[in-house]
């Protein structure tokens, strides 16, 4: 899933749930573009759509959270039983 689109799914999901549409919705999910440009290089579908519920719990008609907040929220969506934020690399050898 491209950014975009993702943007326009989180807009969907939080429209009917606030009761606001277009300029509003629009401006704070653009604010969200570079997070989901960096879950769907780093992740998968699943990441992305898990990131939009997330998000759409999480605003109101009142708040809607940071982009900061946003990004949290990607990043434990991608390491809490996701996907690692490393390539796994080499292990550390602890030294006994």
């Amino acid at each position: 899933m491209h950014p975009a689109d993702a943007v326009r799914q989180l807009e969907y999901a939080v429209a009917p749930t606030t009761g606001s549409y277009d300029y509003e919705i629009t401006h704070w999910a653009d604010a969200y573009e570079d997070v989901f440009a960096d879950v769907t290089e780093r992740g998968d579908l699943y990441d992305v759509m898990s990131v939009i519920e997330q998000v759409s719990k999480d605003c109101s008609e009142d708040s809607r959270p940071s982009p900061e907040q946003v990004k949290v929220v990607a990043d434990s969506v991608l390491t809490d039983g996701g996907r690692p934020l490393t390539d796994g690399g080499d292990e550390m050898e602890s030294s006994d």
